[in-house]
């Protein structure tokens, strides 16, 4: 099993229904009223936060009885990892990709934080 959260940035607004939004862009699907994101540069301060791990290919990292994958599209980043990593990697990459403009959706618990500069958030940087 899995823990599974994802980063994604509203153009507009954040009055959105998220687990419809999250639902279209790990599908494929066209979501309007996203901003496309720099993945590249957000997959990179990833590897700065695992420094410790090893890292198995571009998005795959993995630790003893740890692993942290990834998957992007232009307008989001998505991470799924084991459960024993959940607690030690949401504390240390929650806020730095929030910093990217990017709000945190949390699907086991069904929750999005906004990102810092989000359109409709409070900086509370």
């Amino acid at each position: 099993m899995s823990y599974d959260i994802a980063f994604w940035r509203y153009v507009e607004t954040l009055d959105r229904d998220h687990h419809a939004v999250y639902s279209a862009l790990v599908t494929g699907k066209p979501v309007e009223g996203l901003a496309e994101l720099d993945t590249d540069a957000m997959i990179s301060r990833l590897a700065e936060k695992l420094s410790g791990w090893t890292r198995t290919d571009e998005g795959t990292w993995e630790k003893p009885k740890m692993y942290l994958q990834t998957s992007t599209s232009p307008l989001h980043l998505s991470i799924s990892m084991s459960f024993g990593a959940a607690r030690p990697i949401l504390l240390r990459i929650a806020t730095p990709m929030r910093r990217f403009g990017c709000g945190l959706w949390n699907a086991q618990m069904g929750l999005r934080l906004a990102g810092y500069g989000e359109a409709g958030a409070k900086d509370e940087r």
